[in-house]
């Protein structure tokens, strides 16, 4: 994460201010921030999302965007499956240390984290709807994402923007015929339709995990810690966790040391249970987010600059 600074006594301070049980900001251990979203903001993509956790002008800020495109099958590969591919971008505005090539690590990380909670039937998104004839044609997802400011928690904003991305996208619908080859031989062939009012959402969509972060300070944790708490983090986690309060993946924090056994056990209780809250807030910001872009064109975006 982008690395910050701090003097002994302001890491004595939010050490033993965790310790205590207080933070900061204000928080308690287990609070999260304010949390912006918009959607469909990129009007070439299938789908997109922005996503910001944290105040207007000191959050971490993320665009997230989906474009599908249609790919020729080849051997080896699953004959009946489409597939999702993940990519992660840190903006080297987002923090002087991503100047140059300062962000590879940070990026790879991302990646890997992302692939790793929607590449898999774990995702919820039934990957056998995106193939369009077996062994022959399927779709792949291309998710795609910009960070495009720092201020702490990185993965949970990611993977709200994901989220919002992937339920707000929507596919061509695929015409799939049967006709008969030159031999009399009947062959499938496809025709994507290119109208833009005859799309389909995603099936499984609604069964996307969201992530919870957890970072080790002093002897106790804290969720989606702020850029000062991330500077005197000793371990980091990202527990994924479905809408059915199944944990589906989770990665430490490259170049920290792990956890304990017996914290990691409660961190892994806590995690569900936060997870369940913010299920809940995140329908409620995302139905928000949906009435918002339907009453403003997103191309205009003046109530959306305000926002972020």
């Amino acid at each position: 994460m982008a690395s910050l600074i701090l003097s002994p006594a302001e890491q004595d301070y939010i050490t033993q201010g965790v310790e205590r049980g207080f933070r900061a900001d204000g928080r308690g251990g287990l609070d999260r921030r304010e949390v912006t979203l918009r959607t469909n903001m990129i009007s070439q993509a299938n789908g997109s999302a922005r996503c910001r956790t944290g105040y207007l002008g000191a959050g971490t800020d993320v665009l997230v965007g989906i474009k599908a495109e249609v790919n020729s099958w080849t051997a080896g590969e699953p004959e009946d499956k489409g597939a999702i591919v993940c990519n992660v971008e840190c903006s080297p505005s987002a923090a002087q240390e991503f100047e140059g090539r300062g962000a590879e690590e940070l990026n790879v990380e991302l990646t890997q984290l992302l692939d790793r909670i929607l590449g898999g039937p774990q995702s919820g998104i039934d990957l056998g709807k995106l193939c369009i004839i077996p062994k022959q044609a399927y779709w792949v997802l291309h998710v795609d994402a910009l960070v495009l400011d720092v201020k702490g928690s990185i993965t949970d904003t990611l993977v709200w923007a994901a989220r919002a991305a992937l339920l707000a996208a929507r596919l061509p619908r695929v015409v799939v015929e049967s006709v008969a080859d030159e031999d009399g031989n009947m062959q499938s062939e496809f025709d994507v339709v290119d109208d833009a009012e005859d799309q389909i959402s995603l099936e499984g969509a609604d069964n996307l995990p969201l992530a919870v972060t957890f970072s080790q300070i002093g002897k106790r944790y804290v969720v989606d810690a702020s850029e000062q708490e991330e500077a005197v983090a000793q371990a980091r986690v990202t527990v994924a966790v479905s809408p059915q309060m199944e944990i589906c993946a989770i990665q430490k924090g490259a170049a920290l040391r792990g956890f304990a056994p017996s914290l990691l056990t409660e961190i892994l209780h806590a995690a569900r249970t936060i997870a369940r809250e913010e299920f809940a807030r995140f329908k409620a910001v995302f139905d928000a987010a949906n009435k918002a872009t339907a009453a403003d064109e997103p191309s205009t975006g003046s109530t959306f600059l305000g926002e972020f």
